[in-house]
């Protein structure tokens, strides 16, 4: 037998647990939890805000990814996230039964979250370095199948099963979730022990001297992300392509399990993890089979409006859910999975173009993954304020006219799948770089561009910097300090008030260097008619800034009338 078939053999033994254990803390804490909340009586725009807000922890993976191969090994934080997480899923049952259970799951599951995406990071770096190339691509398939069952296991037949054990043992709702979460723990306990078996060391290519070198190698990495031409027009895009969708990722289980007297469907939470883990993941992934067999087809650049149309024009199926709840109309368990499972057969297959427009026009260039792992990330961050907002707005427009508003919010998604850019032409050159193989090297590469348009390159991505992270600002602070004043009364809340109005001096700081960025590139593009794709760059950098300054001066006007 040949060592590569040794090698694949061996994978099967870690690689589906490997992957499991990925995704059975992930899909616990950003689903079961939130059916739980909801079964023990915590509403809506309590659940939406606290859990929204921890999606933070896997979109800000990118920056203590290269910390980790300062000290000991991959396997060792694999083994430790997971022995971790089973302590703090323990750490959960036992708050359930206490008076301030709320806040002490919510700071855990935070603790969990980023113990959960460290794993992510170094599962990952496992399969890269352990694996060969022709390996990765025979067990991606289990990679994927084992991760998808994950969701299937923590958020629907865990929770499921002991709805049904809970009935005939006939225990508190208390004690079924204690269960649900001492059953997850032992889970995790179980892989972490498999693990120092059968899962590989993973190698390092290079061990960081120090922090200071993993920063700037860091920072000269991410710098070149904001050099790439067209660049806000993709953000525009990663930004905006899931807007719809961001409302409906918690909301839409919340209001299957709200009672038929506040215009919900009245499912049990059993049922509703059925229907969203169990035949919504099933019509997900063959969505997204057939997503990527038809962008195959006709090109990303064609199918792309057409798959942003698949994944929000389903969203009615919630107009249509949402009504007939409002109306006190019975809607039998098998029209409600069917409908459901449409809506996500249709996600699954408009999220294909997601992906892969961010692999081929935003990622390419000499650092291509770090690229695609920012892009992801901003993606997902994008998912935290959408994600925050739509219990306190569900409970404010009640759930029918909500799902409306969901409709109307799915529009700049289609939009901006219609006006994508795609700066990277099919017939791009890719010359491999002088030191390296397979590298694709783009029209923004420095050895591509003349002294000059280097210059217009270098200021107006130091204009996209500033006004990136002025956006920043609003997705992971303000977002948090709005998030804190759910179910306060009027009149109180003049802490985070002010916190929001040192938020606004730092984005008025961030505009202000934004402007000045922008303006140099201007001057300097105008010495030589160079850099004209940069100096739109950098009026791109203005325009989101304007709407950064805008969208805070609203917030600070609404809350300042709430609080004042």
């Amino acid at each position: 037998m040949t060592p590569l078939r040794n090698q694949v053999r061996h994978a099967l033994f870690w690689v589906p647990s490997l992957y499991l254990a990925m995704g059975i803390p992930f899909n616990v804490v950003n689903g079961t939890a939130s059916t739980m909340f909801k079964a023990l009586g915590v509403s809506d725009g309590q659940n939406t805000v606290a859990l929204g807000s921890i999606i933070v922890a896997w979109s800000l993976k990118p920056l203590w990814a290269a910390f980790l191969d300062m000290y000991r090994t991959k396997k060792f934080f694999v083994l430790a996230m997971e022995a971790l997480i089973a302590v703090l899923f323990v750490g959960v049952a036992m708050a359930l039964p206490m008076p301030g259970f709320f806040k002490i799951t919510i700071a855990l599951l935070w603790v969990a979250a980023f113990a959960s995406s460290t794993q992510d990071i170094c599962g990952d770096g496992i399969y890269l370095t352990a694996l060969s190339r022709k390996s990765q691509a025979n067990s991606a398939g289990f990679q994927s199948m084992f991760w998808n069952l994950g969701k299937v296991l923590a958020t629907g037949v865990l929770i499921s099963g002991m709805e049904m054990l809970a009935n005939a043992q006939q225990w508190s709702p208390v004690k079924m979730w204690m269960a649900v979460w001492i059953t997850a723990a032992v889970a995790m306990g179980v892989f972490a022990v498999w693990h120092i078996w059968a899962l590989p060391t993973g190698s390092i290519a290079h061990r960081p001297h120090s922090a200071r070198e993993v920063v700037g190698d860091f920072l000269d990495t991410a710098t070149t992300f904001f050099h790439k031409r067209a660049f806000w027009g993709m953000i525009a895009f990663v930004f905006l392509y899931r807007f719809g969708e961001g409302l409906l990722l918690v909301e839409g289980k919340l209001f299957m399990q709200s009672s038929t007297e506040t215009g919900g469907l009245g499912l049990t939470a059993g049922q509703v993890a059925n229907i969203d883990a169990v035949w919504g993941t099933i019509a997900n992934i063959v969505g997204g089979v057939l997503g990527g067999l038809f962008l195959g087809k006709i090109g990303l650049k064609k199918a792309l409006p057409i798959l942003g149309l698949c994944l929000n024009v389903p969203h009615f199926t919630f107009v249509y859910l949402s009504h007939y709840g409002a109306a006190h109309h019975g809607l039998d368990y098998s029209t409600i999975a069917t409908l459901v499972s449409i809506e996500k057969f249709g996600y699954g297959f408009g999220f294909v173009g997601n992906m892969v427009y961010m692999m081929q026009q935003l990622a390419p260039g000499r650092a291509t993954m770090t690229h695609y792992a920012f892009a992801t990330s901003l993606m997902n961050l994008m998912l935290v304020p959408t994600t925050m907002a739509s219990g306190p707005l569900a409970e404010w427009l009640g759930f029918s006219t909500f799902f409306v508003v969901v409709m109307f919010a799915s529009v700049p998604s289609v939009w901006a799948a219609w006006k994508a850019p795609f700066p990277l032409a099919a017939d791009e050159s890719r010359e491999p770089a002088p030191d390296a193989h397979h590298v694709m090297i783009t029209a923004d590469d420095p050895t591509r561009l003349t002294a000059l348009e280097r210059t217009v390159q270098r200021i107006a991505g130091r204009a996209s910097v500033y006004a990136m992270l002025g956006i920043l600002v609003i997705l992971l602070i303000d977002a948090k300090i709005v998030g804190s004043l759910q179910d306060r009364a009027d009149g109180t809340g003049q802490v985070q008030f002010w916190l929001l109005l040192a938020s606004a001096a730092l984005k008025l700081f961030l505009a202000q260097r934004t402007f000045k960025f922008a303006a140099q590139t201007a001057a300097e593009a105008a010495q030589g008619g160079a850099g004209a794709a940069y100096v739109w760059n950098a009026r791109g950098a203005k325009i989101a800034t304007v709407v950064c300054l805008l969208v805070t001066a609203g917030v600070l006007y609404f809350t300042g009338r709430a609080v004042f």
